[in-house]
């Protein structure tokens, strides 16, 4: 391993125009993981404590809750990704 890469104020020599694609990519797939009951563990966990307290979490009825959440929050972040880089 080279030893550039062990430094913690290494930041790579990306070209500029690979960053934006990376952010994109990046809060899609973090923040599109939030939108079904299996896309992230956090949610299945969620549904887990919900079913202990007697509230059955079906596929649909996370679906109903998550998706304008998931599509309010990438919309935030497309806004920001395109102020940011553009």
């Amino acid at each position: 391993m080279s030893a550039d890469l062990l430094d913690p104020s290494f930041s790579g020599d990306y070209p500029a125009e690979i960053l934006p694609l990376f952010y994109a990519m990046m809060y899609g797939a973090t923040l599109g993981g939030n939108g079904t009951l299996f896309g992230a563990s956090s949610n299945i966990v969620a549904a887990g404590i919900a079913e202990q307290h007697g509230k059955t979490m079906t596929f649909k009825r996370f679906l109903k809750y998550s998706l304008p959440i998931t599509a309010l929050q990438l919309s935030v972040i497309i806004v920001y990704v395109s102020v940011r880089f553009l």
